[in-house]
């Protein structure tokens, strides 16, 4: 018994010695702790996948981005290259991301409609997935029964299958109109899609037709919400061709000048679509935004090209001569 005893004793010994050489030998656990958290590295800015509509995708701020600006924020993770803007068409952009197909971004700055900030930045992600959303939840592969639930009413798209199929096209007033984003659907591959929702033709997504498709975000395309192309023609502008030939816009009244003398003055209105009599002179409704300068006897609709903080062009439909382009003098 005495025996056992002691052997009890020393082996409660030498674990008691060996506990307190390992303790030891590790410090103090709350100083490691500490050290471990005071040497990790921070999170990569460039690395925010936030979408805020209308303001900012990740770093890139929709109101106010050059290209430079992008290629600077984000350094290694930022190339130039080709960009499809539809129909075939690619053009020089700058694409986010390349190596990580899920996560990448296409830019676009449109020439014509100035280069001070992105005419779109579009994420399609990868296997209906993506890193990128908004702050309610919409990303690649929500759901159309999602985006109504936060549109707060049904919305109409185009048709599947074509250059601009799935594409929403009015949200009827909902929560989401006028946001800055537009919102591309496809069909889940392995749902029932009827042939009736294909080509261009209008349909909600209330249809049953379309909830049987069950469709999901296939892309997003994020800008600055448009200014007011009236509020932007604002001001005193001076024919490029002929330096004599200026133009004041002021609210509703639009003065013509000649060598500084005032030759005419016109009331204009707005004709967003250019659905008014006075733009069918031609026979085909153009496309686009027009106005209309109207005197005591005749109308005259101008359909606007480009209308910026240093340009304004347009062309007078019916008119001799080609477009009409002003630089801005005020």
């Amino acid at each position: 018994m005495k025996n056992q005893l002691q052997i009890f004793l020393f082996g409660g010994l030498l674990a008691f010695l060996l506990t307190n050489c390992q303790s030891g030998a590790s410090g103090n656990p709350g100083t490691d702790t500490q050290d471990t958290t005071a040497t990790s590295t921070p999170t990569d800015p460039r690395l925010d996948y936030t979408i805020l509509p209308g303001e900012r995708v990740g770093l890139v701020d929709l109101k106010q981005a050059t290209e430079a600006d992008v290629l600077q924020a984000y350094g290694d993770l930022a190339q130039k290259d080709s960009v499809y803007l539809g129909e075939g068409i690619f053009e020089q952009g700058v694409v986010l991301f390349k190596n990580t197909p899920e996560n990448r971004v296409y830019l676009y700055w449109d020439p014509f409609m100035g280069t001070d900030r992105p005419s779109f930045v579009s994420i399609y992600g990868e296997n209906r997935q993506t890193d990128w959303k908004t702050d309610d939840g919409i990303s690649i592969g929500t759901s159309m029964e999602e985006v109504q639930r936060l549109n707060g009413k049904p919305f109409d798209i185009y048709g599947f299958g074509w250059d601009y199929g799935g594409y929403v096209n009015n949200w009827n007033g909902g929560q989401l109109e006028g946001k800055g984003f537009s919102i591309r659907f496809e069909p889940d591959a392995d749902a029932t899609t009827s042939t009736e929702l294909f080509g261009e033709v209008n349909i909600s997504s209330d249809a049953p037709a379309v909830r049987n498709a069950k469709p999901f975000i296939s892309e997003l395309s994020l800008s600055a919400p448009n200014p007011d192309p009236m509020a932007m023609m604002q001001g005193g502008w001076r024919s490029t061709t002929d330096e004599g030939y200026e133009i004041i816009i002021e609210g509703d009244q639009m003065r013509h000048y000649n060598n500084q003398r005032l030759t005419y003055t016109v009331s204009i209105e707005a004709d967003p679509g250019c659905q008014s009599e006075a733009c069918a002179v031609t026979g085909t409704t153009p496309n686009g935004f027009c106005f209309i300068e109207k005197d005591e006897y005749d109308a005259q609709c101008n359909v606007l090209i480009t209308a910026n903080a240093t340009t304004l062009e347009y062309t007078a439909l019916g008119a001799a001569g080609g477009a009409l382009v002003f630089e801005r003098v005020d």
